[in-house]
């Protein structure tokens, strides 16, 4: 058996040694951590190195919260020290693509997000969802909004209206998600009822054809057929009335009336 030469050893260990290019993601394990970063072993002959500026985006947490020894990690490579021949790698750029991921994938399926309201800006307001967005004025609530101090340093769930990653620019919409909770409730009190029910409901408007009647969160409509010796003109806006539901449209969400009273 012929024994290596010192040099085809060191070759050999050379070539068993992982490389990497600039902006390629890797997996490692953390070996240890001081006040100015961390080392990680990614099989190369030398350990990558994380900056303490690279471990995460977060302001409010330090390096223990984020990482611990022993623990594997998934990394992006920045640079590299070619005089210690070490990478250079960011926890940071890491967490932030998969924040992105996580936003353009909320997006495309209408997924709320949790945000916190941090400031006020003209127009609307910035929230920080992990990275920061922007809340338009017409967007905060149901109803116009005039005050926005009411909302600065509360959480709240959105929706995102629009995402732009090339320009960090995303936008939320909050009255998006009242109006969908609120279908959502309505679609659940539409499927309790059924013909032949008695409710009491308060009229919302009138027309020459029937009265519209409020029924909780529903509303339906008694035409004018099934007024008995009543008229349109003989009710009167939020007047209390009794109905029977004679007819249901499930697609349509709409409901047939008769006055009972």
């Amino acid at each position: 058996m012929t024994q290596m030469t010192t040099q085809e050893f060191l070759e050999a260990i050379d070539a068993s040694m992982k490389y990497f290019t600039k902006g390629q993601m890797v997996s490692g394990t953390i070996v240890q951590i001081d006040n100015y970063g961390a080392l990680v072993d990614i099989g190369h002959k030398t350990e990558a190195f994380i900056p303490k500026s690279e471990i995460t985006a977060r302001k409010d947490a330090s390096i223990n919260d984020i990482i611990s020894i022993g623990a594997i990690v998934d990394a992006k490579i920045i640079g590299k020290n070619t005089e210690e021949d070490q990478y250079i790698l960011s926890l940071k750029e890491g967490e932030m693509e998969a924040i992105w991921n996580d936003l353009q994938n909320r997006f495309e399926l209408s997924i709320p997000i949790t945000g916190k309201v941090v400031k006020i800006v003209k127009g609307g307001l910035i929230v920080d969802i992990g990275v920061k967005a922007f809340l338009p004025g017409s967007l905060i609530d149901l109803n116009r909004v005039t005050d926005f101090t009411a909302y600065v340093g509360h959480e709240a769930e959105f929706l995102i209206n629009s995402i732009d990653r090339e320009k960090g620019s995303i936008v939320l919409n909050r009255r998006a998600l009242l109006e969908q909770m609120i279908k959502e409730d309505k679609q659940i009190e539409f499927a309790k009822l059924a013909i032949g029910q008695i409710h009491k409901g308060k009229v919302s408007g009138i027309a020459d054809y029937g009265a519209f009647i409020e029924i909780g969160m529903l509303a339906g409509l008694i035409h004018k057929s099934q007024m008995g010796e009543l008229t349109p003109e003989s009710f009167t806006l939020a007047q209390e009335v009794e109905v029977e539901i004679i007819d249901i449209d499930f697609e349509k969400s709409r409901l047939s009336l008769a006055f009972r009273g």
